[in-house]
């Protein structure tokens, strides 16, 4: 029995060391992404990692996952948009948002990405979120599914209404992106994306079926017709959203208008040797 707990904490020992040696507290998590590897994105971000006190990107598959390695010390920060920053500093003690003022001020577009022969369909969404924005309907939805479960007031999950002899448009939900994705406890699509689907369907009379997909597997389920819309988001520093940064757009696909623009930003721990003055 002895011997028996001796190995135990010494296999216990080893994974500690283990989990030590691929940890770097100087990486900066993110979902992962479709087409590019972190090597590439490595790569691309030279001149951000000069002005920055980091070393590199590291890719997890699930918000979760990526929260549980900087709260643990395994990366030193998260990258993110405003939104879900917010939702994860107003879910979770200990983070702070980390804005360094000597690099750009990238933009976040988001919009929602088809296979390229669905381009009927991606105009007729385009169109309908631009009503949507003209008529205020937009701003509503970002207050009460946004704005105000931030300050933690909880909305009721949306369900799309259903009509007769109607087609089915299917939409990938990953639950990564607090609180514009994500699930109920009770396992319930909810957020301002299902909010925004269930809106759009009902001005062009168009079920809708949310399914449940792997962050990095979106691409492969819309390539493959398991969905016929993901929600996608490009980044750059611009005032026209088709300047926007394409690189790791999979191939065959369009993009609809965007539906809500936000600022790129970083979370870290409050403790965090990495930066001097964290913005509260």
């Amino acid at each position: 029995m002895r011997k028996l707990v001796v190995c135990m904490l010494a296999m216990v020992l080893c994974l500690i060391t283990l989990a030590d040696c691929f940890a770097d507290e100087n990486e900066i998590g993110i979902l992962t992404q479709f087409s590019v590897t972190a090597e590439e994105l490595n790569e691309k971000q030279v001149a951000f990692f000069s002005a920055v006190p980091f070393t590199g990107f590291r890719f997890f598959d699930t918000l979760n996952n990526l929260v549980i390695a900087l709260e643990s010390g395994t990366i030193g920060a998260i990258e993110t948009d405003e939104n879900v920053a917010g939702f994860l500093l107003a879910q979770r003690d200990g983070l702070a948002r980390y804005n360094p003022d000597n690099i750009p001020k990238y933009e976040v577009s988001f919009c929602m990405l088809l296979r390229e022969d669905e381009d009927e369909l991606c105009g007729l969404l385009s169109r309908t979120i631009q009503d949507l924005e003209e008529d205020g309907t937009l701003d509503a939805l970002r207050n009460n599914f946004i704005v105000d479960v931030i300050a933690g007031k909880e909305p009721e999950a949306v369900e799309p209404e259903q009509f007769q002899d109607a087609g089915t448009i299917k939409v990938a939900l990953t639950g990564d992106r607090p609180p514009m994705d994500y699930f109920s406890a009770e396992g319930k699509a909810i957020g301002f994306n299902t909010a925004l689907v269930a809106e759009i369907a009902k001005r062009i009379r168009m079920n809708v079926e949310f399914i449940p997909v792997d962050s990095g597997a979106r691409a492969i389920a819309l390539a493959s017709g398991e969905t016929d819309v993901i929600f996608w988001s490009q980044i750059g520093n611009f005032k026209d959203w088709k300047k926007a940064d394409t690189g790791d757009q999979p191939e065959n696909t369009i993009v609809t208008e965007p539906y809500m623009k936000s600022t790129l930003c970083y979370i870290v721990r409050e403790d965090s040797s990495l930066v001097k003055k964290p913005i509260q």
